[in-house]
């Protein structure tokens, strides 16, 4: 009665850990895409708050997007670069 852990339960353990880590690296690559674009395409929503002026009600939706620009441009900048 060892307490040793068999070598199917290591390479179970590392198998499951392996696929963690994959699945991990492929989350983060999914999101670095999707706020690479997000940074990209968010702009363009700019568009129409200033080409119509922006009122004092539509000042707070104009900061929230340039809130999300400036996360997206950050969060999306090592996208390309594996």
């Amino acid at each position: 009665m060892s307490s040793v852990p068999s070598t199917l339960e290591n390479s179970s353990v590392r198998r499951s850990i392996g696929l963690a880590n994959s699945a991990a690296r492929l989350t983060l690559r999914s999101a670095e895409t999707v706020t690479f674009w997000a940074a990209i395409l968010l702009p363009l929503t700019y568009l129409p708050l200033l080409a119509g002026g922006l009122e004092q009600a539509e000042m707070l939706r104009f900061a929230g997007l340039l809130a999300c620009n400036l996360f997206a441009l950050v969060a999306g900048h090592g996208y390309g670069r594996d």
